[in-house]
């Protein structure tokens, strides 16, 4: 982590500057400046929101790590080698402080959380002394400090996933993370407690509900909708969010802002998300359905690196991907529904001798530059569902909708009818298989499982893990515990 915080510090010190347009996010790096310089002029600060993007879509985080430790985790993959560099141990769940993906994923998160920082920060100093009087808007200002906030909830939310235990497990009590929200420019600053789970929430929220009040509605291009952070993007991410604290009426207020209060669910404001026509469009460049409500984009010449990419890990010809685990019960389910549109999707390649399916939702394996989703509608719409029936132990109508908007997108002779579920139980267990078949690769089954606090299933060769077990959640990193003398570990 030494190594990563010099680079983490170097960074705070010289700010990211990177060209836009008008039609896409460049997020290739031009050129470096002082922080002294770097608010002169829009497109310098416009190059520092970019930045900040550039820093989430890193190959150790979202551009495509992160999705994959969350997926392999659980119990839908087997990988086809034992390389350690591409996640074996969290397979095995072997994981130590030293591990490889326990260091280079909390490292380079928080170097995104000090990007983001140093943005706020100088964004803050150079308004609030009015040095950006004729150079933005007051309404540009609060949109860009909305991208920013919304960005570092992602990223600490993110974090909680893996290095903490569940929200719902003690009520956010146990120990979270080191809340860092203010900017490091020096070596100064490595020391500082973990703020409890509950206390990183309520920054996650504060920040959310901040950059909803200010964020853009719509951008121009369905490019920009897809890549950059509007009001939607916050408000289905805090869907999730409540979802993973078990706060089904703000799950449910949240949902209702962006979906249409009957079939088909749209959103009446914003931008207009709503389902993808067919699940292969979703996943089809260039990538930008109205489904699509944040992706991280890539092109031939801004990549997420050497084994990052999702295709590397999911396409039958990569030596190093991931194999669909035929005894999961997503695999079981997509298997016997005749027709659907998910299982048309997977990929076949021969593993040992032995046919064996793979996830064909990132079909670039020559270039690998398919986007990676970090939020779609569906889920939007399924964490509104599951929220209607937990929130009130019983099955509604609207929930059986909800459920049926997805599920039938795919599988249009599975619908469900009231009758299908003899109690609110039932129809968690049904939500919980949709989610499963409907997000596979996508980064969800592990937070599923761990805000249910459910064990992690056995799969092959490796034993279910129980919540009360040591490995349920990740150690903190060597490096962390190096030097953070106010660190302990999990």
């Amino acid at each position: 982590m030494k190594n990563i915080l010099k680079g983490s510090i170097i960074l705070l010190i010289m700010v990211l500057i990177v060209s836009c347009s008008k039609d896409r996010l460049d997020l290739a790096p031009k050129m470096y400046l002082s922080d002294l310089q770097a608010f002169d002029t829009k497109d310098r600060i416009v190059g520092q929101v970019n930045g900040m993007y550039a820093k989430m879509k890193v190959g150790n985080f979202l551009g495509g790590r992160y999705f994959v430790y969350n997926d392999i985790r659980a119990d839908n993959f087997i990988p086809k080698s034992s390389n350690g560099v591409t996640g074996y141990a969290t397979f095995n769940h072997t994981v130590v402080n030293s591990t490889n993906e326990v260091q280079n994923l909390w490292g380079a998160v928080y170097q995104a959380v000090n990007t983001i920082n140093v943005f706020i920060e100088g964004l803050d100093a150079n308004w609030g002394s009015g040095k950006l009087n004729g150079i933005i808007t007051e309404a540009e200002y609060k949109a860009y400090k909305a991208e920013a906030l919304t960005l570092r909830a992602i990223s600490y939310f993110s974090m909680l996933q893996l290095y903490a235990q569940p929200y719902n497990k003690n009520a956010g009590s146990s120990p979270g993370l080191p809340l860092r929200i203010i900017a490091y420019k020096t070596g100064d600053g490595n020391d500082m407690a973990r703020s409890t789970v509950a206390e990183v929430y309520t920054q996650i929220l504060a920040d959310l509900n901040a950059a909803e009040a200010n964020a853009v509605t719509n951008y121009s291009t369905d490019l920009l909708n897809t890549t950059r952070v509007h009001k939607n993007t916050i408000i289905a991410y805090k869907t999730r969010v409540y979802l993973n604290m078990n706060d089904f009426a703000k799950v449910q207020t949240e949902a209702a802002k962006m979906v249409s209060a009957s079939a088909p669910f749209t959103s009446p404001t914003g931008v207009a998300n709503a389902l993808s026509a067919t699940f292969a469009g979703i996943w089809a460049t260039p990538y930008t359905t109205k489904e699509s409500i944040f992706s991280m984009p890539f092109t031939s010449t801004d990549l997420p690196g050497t084994q990052n990419a999702l295709a590397h890990y999911h396409h039958p010809s990569s030596a190093e991907s991931h194999y669909i685990e035929v005894t999961g019960q997503a695999y079981i389910a997509l298997a016997a529904n005749t027709n659907d549109a998910r299982k048309a999707l997977f990929q076949t390649g021969t593993v040992s001798g032995t046919l064996r399916y793979f996830v064909g939702k990132w079909q670039n394996f020559t270039i690998q530059a398919d986007y990676a989703p970090v939020i779609r509608y569906a889920e939007v719409l399924l964490n509104y569902a599951e929220a209607i029936v937990r929130g009130n132990n019983a099955v509604s109508q609207k929930a059986v909708d909800l459920l049926n908007a997805v599920r039938t997108r795919s599988y249009p002779g599975g619908a469900y009818t009231l009758a299908s579920f003899a109690n609110a139980q039932a129809f968690q267990n049904a939500i919980m298989l949709e989610r499963d078949m409907e997000f596979l690769g996508e980064g969800i089954r592990n937070m599923d499982l761990l805000r249910t606090l459910a064990t992690i299933p056995a799969k092959s060769g490796v034993a279910a893990v129980a919540p009360t077990s040591p490995t349920y959640i990740w150690p903190i990193p060597t490096t962390e515990m190096n030097i953070n003398r106010l660190m302990v570990d999990n």
